[in-house]
């Protein structure tokens, strides 16, 4: 199929690739760069503090990973069914997992820092039930093939993360001035 898309023979593709594996290999990494550096970027805080509300940020970036499913829903299947089957792919998939988890680590301090945060997030579990959530909650929307329940689930995603990470509106705390040391 990727030969017959890009117009070459089945030869040419593997005198890029090693085997069928490399080539599954390389479209991870190629699935990162598309999936991944966008919530990566949108999560910095040098992207939208002052400009933006972070929850206004959380309900875009979330609503962009469920609308990202339908990109090359194929390879998605192909990528996970090869993370749970072969060793290899658990170190890159791994890799994705933990750039986006620092990312939320990232948006958490800075959240606090504007004093926003809910008392009592657990800082250390927070990207990890974040990711998670946001995960599985768009990969099992998509499979369901009706954007109406895509839509709704994202906008109902949207709203369990924020209700986790955030004080209620107008519960505003003063910031927490901190000096950051490398």
């Amino acid at each position: 199929m990727i030969a017959e898309r890009a117009e070459v023979a089945v030869g040419t593709v593997y005198n890029h690739f090693v085997d069928k594996r490399a080539l599954i290999l390389e479209l991870l990494a190629e699935t990162d760069r598309e999936h991944a550096d966008p919530v990566v970027a949108g999560l910095d805080p040098a992207t939208w503090r002052g400009r933006r509300d972070p929850r206004e940020i959380t309900r875009a970036l979330i609503d962009a990973i469920f609308h990202g499913q339908s990109r090359q829903p194929g390879i998605q299947r192909i990528l996970w069914a090869r993370y749970f089957k072969d060793p290899d792919f658990e170190a890159p998939f791994e890799a994705v997992r933990a750039r986006i988890r620092r990312a939320i680590v990232e948006f958490v301090d800075a959240v606090d820092e504007q004093g926003l945060l809910r008392p009592g997030v657990d800082r250390e579990m927070a990207p990890f039930v974040i990711l998670n959530a946001v995960q599985w909650n768009a990969t099992q929307a998509y499979f369901r093939g009706d954007a109406r329940f895509l839509d709704a689930a994202a906008a109902a995603t949207a709203e369990m993360v924020a209700l986790y990470l955030f004080r209620a509106a107008g519960r505003r705390r003063a910031p927490v001035r901190t000096s950051r040391r490398g």
